[in-house]
């Protein structure tokens, strides 16, 4: 019963441990894998608490002493993470429903209502998803959201985050999911995927209405990657710098919500993590062909801060408060340059949170994600 209890208790215990030292090379990374299952580790170690308990009571154990007295920590410890947490996102307006944390019952994927080609690179398709509110028809007028993935510009595809694309049009978005060409050691597409995603918005200001959208009234978001082409594709538009690849007129953006987005990818590629800072790396130099210092005009052009216009769209930014693959110091920069030269922005930054911190369904991530984007969609004229 002993060893049992121990075996429940030690790795939720270590978990929790992890997160309050997130800032600790190699320990902290443990953040990234425990926040999501936090409320069933919890679980997991007041039932090895129980069993603890229940020996010590028989035998009086001191080892089953110490493993209540570990149980007991490890369930506080774990509380002040969840209390801190959502403390943060409620200040800046979510509502956290701490029973949803657990995940049963929450969606992890949706099929989108249709698909079309919006362009093509070296003989592929460029497609996107497009998920409608209900009931929606041609003379429906929707707000739209169009949503980028992340991956690094090297991996993901628009399938991704497509339970929170139906989220948002089951709220009355016409919520569509974009894919574009990735690189790779061999194909560096630095100069080619912002193009790509101003192809997208051209096609979509020609197409949106036979959806039941108003090309009008259109927002942005990603995350990581995808936040970067975000933010750039938002304020080059209104600079009148974004080009689309496939020609038309590319539509004014209203506002922009993106999960710690790479505005700096010069700080992404100099990342010291020990352990996820060869990643990310790998994954701008991939995008780039090098380093800031081989190509820093290749940096300059993907990094948001050159973009900074006055006409810039209102930005938000969800900031992992411990993220070991973005540092967050280049959204922080950006804030402060894009504030200076008048544009809104806004930042809230969730405590202890790694990256992809929103990727559990029903966690405190999604819920504040699709809550605070909502929010700041609907305050800057985007509401259905």
């Amino acid at each position: 019963m002993v060893f049992v209890a121990a075996v429940l208790i030690v790795l939720p215990a270590l978990g929790v441990v992890g997160t309050f030292l997130h800032g600790v090379p190699y320990v902290g990374l443990a953040t990234a894998y425990v926040l999501g299952y936090l409320p069933w580790l919890l679980v997991v170690a007041g039932l090895g608490g129980a069993l603890a308990l229940f020996s010590w009571t028989r035998r009086r154990g001191r080892i089953a002493a110490a493993l209540v007295v570990v149980s007991l920590l490890t369930i506080v410890g774990g509380s002040v993470v969840t209390a801190r947490m959502t403390a943060a996102v409620e200040h800046a307006g979510a509502d956290i429903d701490l029973a949803k944390t657990f995940g049963v019952g929450q969606p992890k994927s949706a099929r989108p209502d249709a698909e079309a080609t919006y362009s093509s690179f070296d003989g592929e398709p460029l497609q996107l998803s497009i998920y409608a509110p209900a009931g929606s028809s041609l003379d429906s007028r929707a707000p739209v959201l169009v949503f980028i993935h992340g991956g690094g510009w090297i991996g993901g595809d628009r399938s991704a985050n497509s339970d929170d694309l139906r989220w948002f049009a089951d709220k009355g978005w016409l919520a569509i999911s974009v894919d574009y060409a990735l690189s790779s050691d061999n194909r560096h597409l630095w100069d080619v995927t912002q193009g790509q995603i101003g192809c997208a918005l051209a096609w979509l200001a020609d197409n949106v209405e036979r959806y039941g959208g108003d090309a009008s009234r259109l927002s942005l978001s990603g995350d990581s990657a995808g936040g970067n082409l975000a933010i750039n594709a938002g304020f080059m538009a209104a600079g009148g710098t974004l080009t689309s690849s496939c020609g038309g007129r590319i539509p004014t953006v209203a506002a922009v919500s993106a999960l710690y987005p790479a505005v700096d990818p010069a700080g992404v590629y100099d990342n010291p993590d020990p352990v996820l800072g060869g990643h990310a790396r790998d994954m701008v130099g991939a995008y780039t062909g090098g380093s800031p210092r081989d190509y820093p005009e290749r940096y300059e052009v993907i990094g948001a801060r050159a973009h900074i216009d006055a006409d810039g769209p209102p930005t938000l930014m969800i900031l992992a408060g411990g993220d070991h693959l973005v540092p967050n110091d280049g959204a922080y920069e950006f804030a402060d340059l894009a504030r200076a030269a008048g544009v809104e922005v806004e930042l809230v930054t969730v405590p202890y949170a790694d990256h992809a911190f929103d990727a559990r369904p029903g966690s405190i991530g999604e819920q504040a994600y699709r809550q605070l984007t909502a929010q700041w969609f609907r305050s800057h004229g985007q509401a259905p």
